[in-house]
């Protein structure tokens, strides 16, 4: 139920900081942020919170090795993830992270209950949650990743 991301990252952005001077992150479309807000609500806030602020104790993994559902406002690290891996982790569900991951998830894969639209635009909502320099950040990120 929702959108676990890429386990094991960790750092911040003083540490893993792509190549700065890109430009700024594009606007963001209030009617798609308001679709993703509608979306999440529906498919996502069971597991991620209504808030965005993920499970309590977010950082540690079950008893049976499993990750619990991070946080995806500004205390988490969904910020630190290109666009292409968010859209994967929501499409793949736990069923992306192999063995290097260091731990499962019971995430349930989204990609065929979702369009790429709705993907998009709940990735957008989730965004607009984000101050500035974190959304500048992912925006980096996610030039990087096309390169």
């Amino acid at each position: 139920m929702a959108l676990l991301l890429t386990a094991g990252c960790g750092g911040n952005a003083a540490d893993d900081s792509p190549a700065t001077g890109s430009a700024a992150p594009p606007a963001l479309d209030p009617q798609r942020v308001a679709q993703g807000e509608t979306i999440y609500a529906e498919r996502c806030a069971e597991c991620h919170g209504a808030s965005l602020e993920g499970e309590a104790d977010w950082k540690s993994q079950n008893a049976d090795g499993s990750f619990r559902s991070p946080p995806h406002d500004a205390s988490g690290h969904t910020w630190h993830h290109s666009d292409a891996q968010l859209i994967d982790a929501v499409r793949l569900g736990g069923a992306r992270l192999g063995p290097a991951a260091g731990g499962t998830s019971a995430m349930p894969a989204f990609g065929d209950a979702l369009t790429g639209d709705e993907i998009a635009a709940v990735l957008d909502f989730i965004k607009s949650t984000w101050p500035a320099e974190m959304r500048q950040y992912q925006w980096e990120v996610t030039q990087q990743a096309q390169q």
